[in-house]
């Protein structure tokens, strides 16, 4: 191996004896940072976290490299120093969390849940770090960033604002769903109506009429109930939000009655567990990330619990003055939240939500926002 630098001849390929630079990250210093998209309207938007059976009940029932040293609890993912590429270690140095430890024994929670489900891979040890998150009005995903057990989820998942929650769900295409459901029973309820007269002229049908008379009354209250679903998934969240939320982790451990630090600027809230030595996925540098690149994000869609779902990094854009990460990777109702993350289990963003009416083009808040929200992790 010769050095790039000062062309001294050694076997070593990691570091050079002579002048005392990294190879890789000597050739890194030319790699460039892809530039931020086009700007995307609100309007388009629809948030991901699954909502209250108030709701569903009439209308709807994320290859970036490993850089540092084995931070996968009980797993080996650790490359050959002749393996890194110079994008792999300017990932390194431009992460903002600085979490990165020795391979050390495995104590607390991360023991626990690394003897119940041992991660044979590098996605299986992100898998263990993702959770649950249970709310009185649904429910949503999250993970934990580090071993000190602080978990990163949405806002909208863990938000207990009931107006400001009923005014996220409520979009455009949820509440074109509302009003056909409402025209539907309206309709209904008039050929009831109408049945009923008929027969109350007719002799024989008075069970009939017993019967119709219920099921009317029936359309009716889910009339009303509809012509109210903002202000009653904004008084259900309200109410249950007092008595907090649960997270479940993989082996099936609950935490429950627990409450989120809420960003007031971006759709994330951090949430602190009870509990120390967690598993935990570490951070990787989403400004690295190139077209093409594989992703995957886990979480909890449709009560499919720890799912793992694959795409790739479709770019980024610009929606509101803030810079999301796009993805081709499905993110359905109760991925919200949940991790995006590399081939190599780096997390480089936060599932948060999809494009209404389209296939294929979800979005994620990168993971270095995280860091400029919450002040305590930096």
């Amino acid at each position: 191996m010769e050095c790039p630098k000062c062309g001294h001849r050694q076997l070593d390929t990691v570091k050079c004896e002579s002048c005392g630079i990294y190879f890789a990250k000597f050739h890194a210093q030319q790699v460039p940072s892809p530039s931020t998209g086009q700007r995307i309207g609100l309007g388009a938007i629809a948030l991901t976290a699954a909502i209250s059976a108030v709701t569903v009940m009439f209308v709807m029932r994320g290859h970036t490299p490993q850089t540092h040293s084995n931070r996968y609890p009980g797993i080996d993912t650790q490359p050959n120093a002749t393996q890194l590429s110079a994008a792999q270690v300017t990932s390194a140095e431009a992460t903002p969390n600085k979490l990165t430890s020795p391979a050390e024994p495995l104590l607390g929670l991360a023991a626990q849940i690394a003897k119940a489900s041992p991660p044979r891979n590098a996605i299986e040890a992100a898998r263990n770090a993702t959770v649950l998150i249970k709310t009185g009005w649904g429910s949503g995903s999250g993970f934990i960033l580090d071993s000190q057990c602080r978990v990163i989820t949405n806002r909208h998942v863990v938000d207990t604002n009931g107006t400001r929650v009923a005014n996220m769900v409520i979009d455009p295409q949820v509440q074109s769903r509302i009003v056909n459901a409402q025209q539907h029973l309206q309709v209904s309820i008039a050929n009831a109506q109408r049945l009923r007269s008929e027969w109350t002229s007719q002799p024989g049908h008075n069970m009939d009429i017993v019967e119709l008379a219920a099921h009317i009354k029936l359309m009716q209250t889910k009339l009303a109930e509809l012509s109210n679903t903002r202000q009653t998934i904004s008084d259900k969240v309200e109410s249950s939000g007092r008595e907090g939320f649960s997270v479940t982790l993989v082996d099936g451990t609950v935490f429950e009655g627990l409450h989120a630090e809420i960003s007031t600027n971006t759709d994330l809230a951090l949430v602190r567990l009870p509990a120390d030595h967690c598993p935990y996925i570490s951070t990787g540098n989403s400004m690295a990330l190139k077209l093409g690149e594989r992703l995957f994000t886990i979480g909890n869609p449709l009560g499919l619990t720890d799912s793992v779902t694959a795409g790739v990094f479709s770019g980024q854009q610009n929606l509101n003055d803030q810079r999301v990460l796009q993805t081709d990777a499905p993110i359905n109702h109760g991925n919200s939240g949940g991790p995006l993350i590399t081939e190599n289990s780096q997390v480089v963003g936060i599932n948060t939500m999809v494009l209404a009416g389209a296939q294929g083009i979800g979005f994620a808040i990168p993971i270095e926002t995280v860091f400029q929200e919450f002040s305590e992790l930096k």
